[in-house]
């Protein structure tokens, strides 16, 4: 027979890992408190406060922890990371993608940053904090929305043996709220509400008794109209059934009815590769108390398999016996520095106002009134009465002489304070050689080099997120159905969105870009590439360039893109018009030069014809000349030779005629031509 837990075995055995645990976790717990005070600006104790009221002095809190403690939580805030989700190499990014759009969308809906300053705030102070999530169902009925909080050292109970910040060695873990009823009815709809309002309003333990309320007078009658709302993880190991590839060692969770294993093991008979083996699953049991009465027990509404929390702590020792100093705060360190500092400025005050009036030495009777010798300011009167000396019966007494060094001991205390935690002057821009001429860019590197020496608590709160995101992912996949996917992202989900295999081996959690300065910082290095010869696009710079009343510029901007366009469409027609003329005077060119051509063949053809011409003239003078000739044979001799001369002469005459005729012609037919080529 299986032994079933009864509801008041579960709540005892809370009551017992409180307990057991505030043994261990309690000189934590007064040490936190002290520090948060030291904070808020109460550093005095009450015998000290009654001793410096008795002296009549001022009892002085001049706060240097803030300071030192917002310097931390502010670089923090400003350069605040997005969690995204990137692919492994070659894995699917459009599966990262869609999961890195639902996770900025949970976190700016969950208020997600807020609460991590928060959280990272409050364990500056204290040295403890814890960041969780949880299913919201007050807008949507059926998925629900993953919301975040942040609960202080006072309001959790972990296992005082874990040793990992991830608490994956934490068994046990508590927290509690004070909540009225409708607030539990609406955390808790599954219970009815008459339940609830049966149970009794108030504190009734004596559990964290460092929570706020219980150091206010008469804390039961404060929360008369509350209810201690506790919730109680355990780790257990239950049975589960896996689907096993024995090649690639990839496993899967089975959860079947006994008829559906049936037909699986059938199936498996044929695929020796893929085996059903049983073993067991870490998981965590989520047990709800409210007012003392178990009204829950079960998984953790989230469906997580592990604890949906993860602490936040400053500075931590686990090789350290004693949690006093295993988990500390930056405040640890400088509470002694800042009492001493209160103590010497009221020790200084007390000094001046006691210069201004340090008394009188008096014989008795001597002054016709005691309160005289109280009088302070100028023009005072004090009359001495008859019979008595001036300077022997009364005199002032002298004023102590201050230290020389005594102010400037108090400074060195002021800058303790600020180098003890690891800080310095360089925190606040200011140089520690005492230039304080400097650009504001030299002063932001200064700053971020004073942190240095405190990266180790950024570094691991980036860890802790990065943990966060791992159980944000799996909330995610196993709450949220496709068409809550499609509504945030109007992308349908791909098919390994929500597999467990694909954050386990697919994916890595990382930090992006997302506070003011980090888009700054973004913007220039844009600026950078561009300078390098990158071609950056224009809207991209504008994007990220830390400008108010972008949607003007860019509409502005759209404007000119448009004119730009139309202005190059006109161009381009313009180049298109002049590219025709062009092509039309070419077209012209070389009609005229045709033309030309025909002209000088037709003038080529004329002087051949004025050739054929010539020659028949030639032929017919000759025969002229012949007849001539032959009237003249009668003539003597010496006449004779006299007619041959001249017609020789008349001959070459027209020969010569004819040839520079013809040379004048073929150069203007070969000017022509070279022309043609030309064109």
């Amino acid at each position: 027979m299986t032994y079933t837990a009864q509801p008041n075995d579960k709540v005892s055995k809370f009551s017992q890992f409180f307990y057991d645990a505030y043994r261990t976790w309690g000189v934590f717990y007064s040490a936190a408190y002290r520090d948060l005070r030291a904070y808020a600006g109460q550093n005095w104790t009450q015998s000290e406060r009654a001793a410096l009221e008795q002296q009549k002095r001022m009892v002085l809190e001049l706060n240097k922890i803030r300071r030192v403690v917002n310097l931390y939580s502010g670089y923090e805030r400003e350069n605040r990371l997005s969690t995204v989700c990137d692919a492994v190499e070659d894995s699917d990014v459009d599966t990262a993608d869609l999961i890195s759009d639902v996770m900025i969308y949970t976190y700016e809906k969950g208020n997600a940053h807020h609460v991590i300053s928060d959280a990272f705030e409050h364990s500056l102070k204290t040295g403890l904090a814890i960041i969780g999530i949880y299913i919201d169902y007050g807008k949507d009925k059926v998925n629900g929305d993953i919301k975040f909080y942040y609960k202080p050292f006072n309001a959790i109970m972990l296992d005082p043996y874990f040793t990992k910040r991830d608490l994956s060695d934490c068994d046990q873990a508590s927290t509690r709220d004070l909540l009225s009823r409708e607030q539990v009815k609406s955390l808790l709809p599954w219970v009815d509400p008459q339940i609830i309002e049966n149970i009794p309003t108030g504190i009734r333990d004596n559990k964290y008794q460092y929570l706020g309320i219980y150091r206010q007078y008469n804390s039961t009658y404060i929360a008369k109209n509350l209810l201690t709302y506790d919730q109680y993880w355990t780790r257990i190991n239950k049975p589960q059934k896996y689907l096993v590839d024995m090649d690639t060692g990839v496993s899967q969770e089975w959860n079947g009815t006994p008829e559906e294993e049936k037909h699986l093991k059938e199936a498996l008979a044929m695929n020796q590769n893929v085996q059903m083996i049983n073993s067991y699953k870490r998981d965590v049991e989520l047990n709800i108390i409210v007012g003392g009465r178990l009204l829950y027990s079960g998984p953790d509404p989230t469906g997580l398999s592990t604890f949906p929390f993860l602490p936040v702590i400053a500075y931590f020792e686990p090789l350290i016996d004693t949690y006093e100093l295993k988990i500390q705060g930056i405040v640890r360190s400088i509470v002694d520095a800042q009492r001493q500092y209160n103590r010497r400025h009221s020790q200084i005050i007390d000094l001046m106002e006691s210069i201004i009036n340090t008394g009188w030495i008096s014989r008795n009777g001597a002054v016709l009134d005691p309160q005289m010798l109280l009088q302070s300011g100028q023009a005072r009167n004090i009359i001495i009465n008859e019979g008595y000396d001036v300077n022997a019966d009364i005199r002032e007494i002298q004023p102590p002489q201050v230290p020389s060094g005594y102010l400037q001991y108090q400074d060195i205390i002021d800058k303790n304070i600020m180098e003890i935690p690891g800080g310095s002057e360089e925190l606040l821009g200011i140089s520690s050689t005492g230039d304080s001429q400097v650009s504001g860019r030299l002063a932001e590197v200064r700053a971020s080099n004073g942190l240095k020496g405190n990266r180790g608590l950024f570094d691991n709160l980036e860890q802790t997120l990065s943990w966060l995101g791992n159980l944000v992912i799996e909330a995610i996949q196993k709450n949220y159905t496709p068409g809550k996917i499609w509504r945030i992202t109007k992308r349908e989900p791909t098919p390994e969105f929500f597999s467990g295999e694909f954050g386990k081996y697919d994916s890595c959690i990382k930090q992006a870009v997302l506070t003011h300065t980090q888009r700054e910082a973004y913007y220039y290095q844009l600026l950078q590439l561009r300078e390098l010869g990158i071609a950056i696009p224009d809207d991209i710079i504008v994007e990220a360039a830390p400008l108010q009343g972008k949607v003007k510029l860019n509409q502005r901007m759209a404007e000119i893109a448009e004119r730009q366009q139309e202005a190059q469409q006109i161009e381009m027609q313009q180049i298109q018009r002049q590219a025709e003329l062009e092509n039309a005077q070419i077209d012209n060119t070389l009609a005229l030069a045709q033309e030309r051509r025909a002209r000088v063949l037709a003038d080529i053809g004329l002087a051949r014809e004025r050739i054929s011409e010539g020659e028949q003239n030639y032929a017919k003078a000759l025969l002229d000349n012949a007849k001539t000739v032959a009237e003249i044979e009668d003539l003597d001799r010496g006449h004779l030779l006299e007619v041959m001369r001249l017609a020789h002469d008349m001959q070459s005459e027209n020969a010569a005629k004819t040839e520079e005729k013809l040379q004048a012609d073929r150069q203007l037919g070969e000017s022509f031509k070279a022309g043609e080529q030309n064109g």
